[in-house]
């Protein structure tokens, strides 16, 4: 028998009463002026009450946070890349309990975790919202009480929603290196059902001989699972997936419209009768690369305007607000995955021409929509801070283009690349995340 966790006498609480009227707004800063510099004063404070907002500055907050009696909002000020929850190997770095709506924790990056179960995030039974979180580098390492299971979450008997985040680099000893959902379905009283959706779930690993789940173990759980990337992910069975089935509990997962890509040593298992069904995809979901998150959908990617339409509208990881027209055929629909194109043609790259000199040959990504034709711009000296841009060529089929006109000795010259079927493609953003500005487009064609 798995035992995932032990619950210390006094940790199961009785769910608080429902939100005070006139909820208040604490704010959370480790080095300035504000009402608390820890979470976890603004947690134990007896005047921060159910239904009342944690919001955080950015900063790195070390140590642990329990939320075991009151339904909090806690919520970044600026987002996950700037506002870190670093458990220093401590424990779990957010442990919930019973926790009900309105109870959600959104915008942090959650890291270095290490617990016996959920190194990253463990859930105990109720109904919280994790959402547009980076949960990497935690461990789930078992021990006395138990086997180590949730690498980076870890939802035990709860309906908890899961959705928008990035789940990446964590390990578990036995199983679900990403997420472990165990006893969370309607065969389970109170417990039905947990919802993962729109995550990015990538390079987990389980470590054991026999583990199970690199990317997610569902162990007698019924959650749902849609428009989720899983890629990179190792287990010993189930790289992407396994579905643990129990004698006497018939629950299963919905697996739908999620893309499953390099798993070891497969995308999906079960010990079961279980199987994936047709409505996802083993193939490359294309992602950007580069120095820390960079796992947008690049242009070609497969992930683009096809999640299930039905899923709530909101933002994403980066603070999007979603449906975005990603494939630019003039019709806006949310990306499979924590992260939302932006209408961006991808990987421009820009060589010297071998026959002529001060000529260049680009080359970029082609588009998902296969009606897509690109436009090229170029603007000396000037990265496309102002408006204004020489448009070189409009409406191109190919995904390449050379430039033949000599640059001048001592200037510099910026390249754009934008895609068109209804409408023009989005002009990127400048390094500061400013979209650049709306110079005139190419003619029509």
């Amino acid at each position: 028998m798995r035992v995932s966790r032990a619950i210390p006498v006094g940790f199961v609480v009785a769910v608080a009463t429902a939100a005070a009227i006139g909820a208040a707004q604490w704010i959370v800063d480790d080095n300035g002026p504000a009402d608390f510099t820890s979470i976890q004063s603004a947690v134990n404070a007896p005047y921060v009450v159910s239904g009342d907002t944690i919001l955080v500055r950015p900063g790195i907050y070390r140590g642990t946070v329990y939320l075991g009696s009151k339904n909090l909002v806690i919520r970044s000020e600026k987002g996950p890349f700037v506002t870190i929850l670093d458990a220093e190997e401590a424990g779990s770095v957010i442990s919930l309990v019973d926790r009900q709506p309105p109870t959600r924790v959104e915008g942090f990056t959650i890291r270095n975790g290490r617990d016996q179960t959920g190194g990253g995030v463990w859930i105990f039974g109720g109904a919280p919202l994790i959402t547009r979180n980076v949960i990497e580098g935690n461990a789930a390492v078992g021990g006395a009480l138990g086997y180590g299971y949730g690498g980076g979450v870890e939802i035990y008997s709860s309906a908890a929603v899961i959705t928008r985040n990035v789940i990446s680099g964590n390990t578990a000893v036995d199983g679900g290196g990403g997420i472990d959902v165990y006893y969370s379905g309607p065969s389970t009283p109170g417990t039905c059902c947990p919802l993962i959706a729109q995550n990015t779930i990538v390079d987990n690993v389980v470590t054991a001989s026999g583990g199970t789940g690199g990317g997610i173990l569902v162990f007698a759980s019924k959650p749902s699972i849609p428009s989720s990337i899983f890629a990179g992910n190792t287990a010993a069975r189930g790289g992407g997936l396994f579905v643990q089935w129990v004698q006497g509990n018939n629950d299963e997962p919905s697996v739908t419209s999620s893309i499953l890509f390099a798993n070891v040593p497969d995308p999906a298992d079960s010990n079961g009768g279980w199987r994936l069904s047709s409505s996802n995809r083993e193939t490359d979901p294309k992602l950007g690369t580069g120095e820390g998150i960079a796992l947008w959908p690049r242009s070609d990617s497969p992930a683009l305007d096809a999640a299930e339409s039905q899923l709530p509208a909101g933002r994403d990881l980066y603070g999007t607000a979603s449906p975005v027209d990603g494939d630019v055929d003039g019709t806006a629909a949310p990306d499979i995955g924590a992260i939302e194109s932006l209408s961006e043609v991808t990987g421009l790259m820009a060589v010297g021409h071998s026959e002529l000199p001060g000529a260049a040959t680009l080359t970029w990504d082609d588009s998902v929509n296969p009606g897509a034709l690109f436009n090229v711009y170029a603007s000396d000296d000037d990265p496309f801070t102002a408006d204004g841009a020489n448009c070189l060529a409009a409406f191109l089929a190919t995904t390449s283009y050379t430039d033949v006109a000599p640059l001048p000795a001592g200037q510099i010259r910026f390249y754009l690349v934008t895609a068109q079927d209804v409408v023009e493609g989005s002009r990127g953003l400048r390094s500061d995340g400013t979209q650049r500005p709306a110079f005139p487009s190419c003619s029509s064609p």
